[in-house]
């Protein structure tokens, strides 16, 4: 979080800063790195909390049906 206390700060007193211009789009190109890299672990996340209780119901779902075949008339 350190990178974005120094973006901040870049924001409120750009003039009070030690940092160049090249060195300040570094810093912004890494932190949107970051950033990407937060929201593609999101994503993993979404799928892993929707997929594996989908496709137990869709195990279960099968299992029954199967079940239900198999019983005599």
């Amino acid at each position: 979080m350190q990178k974005n206390e120094m973006l901040q700060q870049l924001k409120q007193n750009t003039s009070n800063t030690d940092l160049s211009k090249k060195e300040r789009r570094s810093l912004k190109r890494v932190y949107r790195k970051e950033l990407v890299k937060r929201s593609a672990l999101l994503k993993i996340a979404t799928a892993w909390i929707i997929t594996v209780p989908v496709s137990g119901l869709l195990a279960a779902a099968l299992f029954f049906m199967i079940k239900g075949m198999m019983l005599p008339l």
